[in-house]
């Protein structure tokens, strides 16, 4: 089953005239967004410098120091990032006007970065999905009862501030997971001379808007141009609503794991291997999204996310660095629950509900990824769920 690291094997070799560029070029250049590339351009005076990737000693920084793979820094990422800088369809690309910003007050995680290829004059501004921090996560979860949240002004700020730079530069937007969300909402909400400037907009499985936002006339005036791409068990992907025709793609991952796109399965011809419809899972899991929004209220929807992460911080967990797809994962996740004890009755019962709610939809379908072991520990967090009312 290929994937995006053999579409580079197969076409870094080939320019753009040859094969002209594609959705999976906009992919690639998407997925080394979520690299961090803190220390590289650290100085805020260099914040608008560009830096040909080829240059970056990305690599060989971390070789030096050691450093483990993480979250963002994954082995595939850095494979692919590797590969593209050795390509000669990548020889050119550049990095500018990187910014990475975490701010704990007001409880914001934001990261943009553009991309250039100069020589088809080509611009992607990427704006980077959430990261590990607890932050970025909680910031996640409040698209479900928040109009705007911190990142989503940052994102409209950054593309406003780039198209005061260059306003004649076409550009195309794109974002994983809320990453995609912060370039739709940003599309949606700037002038429209900025608007103007934009070709496409790349929402790769990512929240949509809230409801009412559909009929804005800013998210009206660029409806046409977004591609929407999600995996068959899409299930970030169906948070929230959004109208335009979706690309549901094959991954060579199930459930959640899917949701990384370096698992997106592709075809020779230079495409991702597209799958008939989503899966019951995601239709599923789309509903118990919905009813979420629908049976609680936006003060309900405060009160879950303020209570869990609060659990969680108060657990010690800063970062999902601390979680893994294993048994310590869910040992993780039954000290935070088993918390839940010291709570406000009322909070728990809110909380508990709309977490017995997801995992019995979840786990209902992909009992067969878990093992016994893990599948135990479930059914110990859902028998500890039926003895609220």
């Amino acid at each position: 089953m290929a994937t995006l690291l053999d579409y580079i094997k197969t076409n870094g070799h080939r320019d753009y005239h040859s094969l002209a560029l594609n959705e999976l070029d906009v992919a690639v250049i998407n997925e080394i967004g979520y690299l961090t590339f803190d220390e590289l351009v650290a100085d805020d005076n260099h914040l608008e410098a560009t830096i040909k990737l080829s240059q970056l000693p990305l690599l060989q920084t971390r070789e030096i120091k050691g450093t483990p793979y993480d979250f963002l820094n994954t082995k595939e990422r850095l494979d692919l990032f590797q590969m593209m800088c050795q390509s000669k369809r990548f020889s050119e690309l550049t990095l500018s006007h990187y910014i990475n910003d975490i701010n704990t007050e007001f409880e914001k995680q934001f990261a943009a970065m553009v991309f250039r290829l100069p020589s088809i004059d080509y611009t992607q501004l990427v704006f980077r999905g959430t990261d590990d921090s607890l932050i970025g996560w909680k910031e996640d979860f409040k698209l479900t009862y928040m109009r705007e949240i911190p990142a989503h002004r940052s994102a409209i700020d950054y593309l406003k501030t780039y198209h005061t730079y260059y306003p004649n530069q076409k550009l195309v937007l794109s974002g994983h997971s809320k990453g995609g969300n912060l370039a739709l909402y940003a599309a949606s909400f700037v002038t429209k001379n900025v608007q103007a400037s934009l070709k496409d907009i790349y929402l790769f499985d990512s929240p949509g808007l809230i409801k009412e936002f559909l009929t804005h006339p800013g998210y009206q005036a660029i409806r046409r141009r977004l591609v929407v791409i999600k995996p068959q068990d899409a299930i970030i992907g169906v948070m929230l609503y959004c109208d335009v025709p979706e690309k549901i793609v094959q991954s060579q991952s199930y459930g959640l794991l899917q949701h990384q796109m370096v698992n997106w399965q592709i075809t020779p011809n230079a495409q991702f291997k597209r799958a008939p419809k989503r899966s019951a899972l995601s239709y599923d899991l789309e509903e118990t999204f919905k009813d979420w929004t629908n049976q609680l209220s936006k003060q309900d929807l405060k009160l879950l996310c303020d209570t869990f992460f609060d659990c969680l911080a108060s657990s010690g967990i800063t970062s999902l660095n601390a979680f893994s797809l294993d048994d310590k994962a869910f040992l993780t996740l039954m000290r935070v629950i088993s918390s839940l004890q010291s709570i406000d009755h009322e909070k728990k019962k809110v909380m508990v509900k709309s977490l017995h709610q997801l995992m019995v939809t979840y786990g209902s379908y992909r009992r067969r990824d878990i093992s016994e072991n893990i599948h135990n520990r479930l059914q110990q967090l859902l028998t500890f769920t039926k003895g609220i009312k």
